[in-house]
């Protein structure tokens, strides 16, 4: 009786197997595999010379750097960099006056990165900021601003109490969308103020504990991820072309009406020459971006 038994099993577990091979033997005419790839945001892209988009590939600029030659450290948070922020100058041989008068600002000097010659040329443009978004954030917006730290002073502490820097004139570009679609997500400087020649301009407030008077936007990303994968700058001047600026077209300062020095009579401005200092703030909402999984 065990010896049939186990006959019996034993052809039970045959039949199974034959079963088995004959199910996979069946015609398939699809398979499917996967594949996958996870993303973190990148690092501080190149500073390039202001572009209107979609343009990948602009000319790349030297980094801000300081006297000695260092680079100077820029805000950034979560794969959101300020690549370029301005120096101001309204030049040395500004008379006084016994009237308020404006000043105009000396177009900046940059340097283009010649990868032939190993060595930058230098041209001149009007003032400009410029962020770089590589982030990777769906939900990013962000926000630059900017607040001059005290009053423009001399080193034997005379002060231009009321003496104020004027932009007068915006044009934004950005590597990814072009000028109609940037204004679904990017604003600025808004040009609020008129002044007594009808021209439109925004002033970079003092900080002030008394006259609170704030702080100046400069650039702003209002729609979530619109600035992903792309650089967006703001130009001190109206109408802006990148092809009008160059190592050949435009290697002298000069001087422009895009950003100008208003001088109160008040003030009584003396022979002397007055500097400031200007902080630029950077902000991301979230502030952080969703960090990739490690798996």
């Amino acid at each position: 009786m065990k010896k049939k038994m186990l006959a019996s099993l034993l052809l039970s577990a045959i039949v199974l197997s034959v079963g088995a091979q004959a199910a996979s033997a069946e015609n398939l005419e699809s398979s499917k595999t996967t594949g996958d790839v996870t993303f973190i945001h990148g690092g501080k892209p190149d500073v390039t010379k202001p572009v209107e988009g979609p343009k990948e590939d602009g000319q790349i600029l030297e980094e801000d750097l300081d006297e000695d030659k260092n680079p100077i450290p820029l805000p950034n948070n979560g794969g959101i960099y300020v690549t370029h922020l301005p120096n101001f100058s309204f030049g040395e041989n500004n008379q006084t006056s016994v009237k308020t008068k404006e000043y105009q600002a000396y177009t900046e000097m940059r340097k283009l990165k010649s990868v032939e010659a190993g060595n930058p040329d230098t041209f001149y443009m009007p003032h400009s900021v410029q962020v770089s978004d590589v982030s990777g954030n769906e939900n990013a917006t962000w926000s630059l601003s900017v607040v001059q730290d005290t009053p423009f002073e001399s080193k034997d502490n005379s002060k231009l109490t009321n003496t104020r820097i004027r932009i007068f004139g915006n044009t934004f570009t950005n590597t990814l969308h072009d000028s109609e679609k940037l204004a679904e997500g990017i604003t600025g400087v808004g040009l609020e103020n008129e002044d007594v020649t009808s021209s439109n301009y925004s002033a970079i407030p003092v900080a002030n504990a008394e006259t609170n008077e704030g702080t100046l936007t400069v650039l702003k990303n209002t729609k979530k991820g619109f600035t992903n994968a792309s650089t967006t700058s703001a130009v001190f001047s109206n109408g802006y072309l990148e092809e009008n600026y160059g190592p050949e077209k435009t290697n002298v300062a000069e001087a422009y009406d895009g950003v100008k020095l208003n001088v109160p009579a008040s003030d009584q401005a003396k022979a002397k020459k007055y500097t400031t200092q200007l902080t630029w703030t950077l902000a991301v909402e979230p502030g952080i971006a969703e960090s990739a999984p490690t798996e």
